[in-house]
């Protein structure tokens, strides 16, 4: 068989879901597979101008090396990774925003002048953290309670129930639109800092601050991936089920 029948029609984000080591090489090049998860593999690597064969082998290089105890978040029940994505990222965020906003605020008003991407640096974090704050209730609070109804509903073969806001398609589709504007900042972030490196006279205050935002770019990567690409459309299919039981 040859290498191109492999991923012949494979999106980013579906081999991301099958093989989440994937996520290292696209990363490394520069390739969205969160919030772009849903562009075909070889129509990605024709715009960036990578040899697809290449990619596809280093991929596969990658999934050898697969830690055994790594999760395999597309077997989760969706009740689970619900329950998974607020404990863990939702979790993180609450934490580390602050942790962030402190660090920003410091270097941005000690140094601004100094650094000339400073001040977009700061206004951009401004939208990130307040766009955040705004869309995990959301999740929480509308989203993922439905998600865990459905599952508990299905298992004891009780009557669907109508949400108020309709069908999971709209709150979904108001997640993806809010999973876009952060994709969308991060991108930015990432190209006014060159990937969160730091100028030969940071302090350490900006070193920390760089090192933060870097670890906040990496986990919303994987939050949105999750969601995009493996809770979202497997919640659609279980309201269908959901509704025709």
């Amino acid at each position: 068989m040859e290498i191109i029948e492999e991923y012949e029609g494979l999106k980013v984000g579906e081999i991301v879901r099958k093989n989440p080591k994937a996520a290292e090489v696209f990363t490394a090049l520069g390739v969205d597979f969160c919030c772009g998860g849903n562009v075909a593999f070889t129509q990605v690597c024709d715009k960036k101008g990578l040899n697809a064969d290449k990619v596809w082998e280093e991929i596969k290089t990658k999934s050898l090396t697969v830690n055994t105890a790594s999760l395999d978040f597309d077997s989760f029940d969706l009740d689970f990774l619900a329950d998974y994505i607020v404990n863990v990222h939702h979790q993180y965020l609450y934490k580390n925003l602050p942790e962030i906003r402190f660090f920003v605020d410091k270097v941005f008003h000690k140094h601004g002048e100094k650094f000339d991407y400073l001040p977009e640096l700061h206004e951009l974090y401004n939208a990130l953290e307040a766009d955040l704050m705004g869309h995990l209730p959301k999740e929480e609070n509308v989203l993922f309670p439905f998600v865990k109804q459905m599952v508990q509903d299905l298992k004891t073969n009780k009557a669907p129930s109508s949400p108020f806001f309709g069908t999971v398609n709209n709150p979904i589709h108001i997640m993806h639109n809010e999973h876009e504007e952060a994709g969308t900042i991060l991108h930015r972030l990432r190209e006014i800092t060159n990937n969160y490196t730091a100028p030969e006279e940071a302090c350490n205050s900006h070193l920390v601050m760089l090192d933060k935002l870097k670890d906040l770019d990496s986990d919303l990567i994987q939050h949105i991936h999750l969601e995009n690409n493996i809770l979202f459309p497997k919640v659609i299919n279980l309201e269908e089920k959901y509704l025709a039981q």
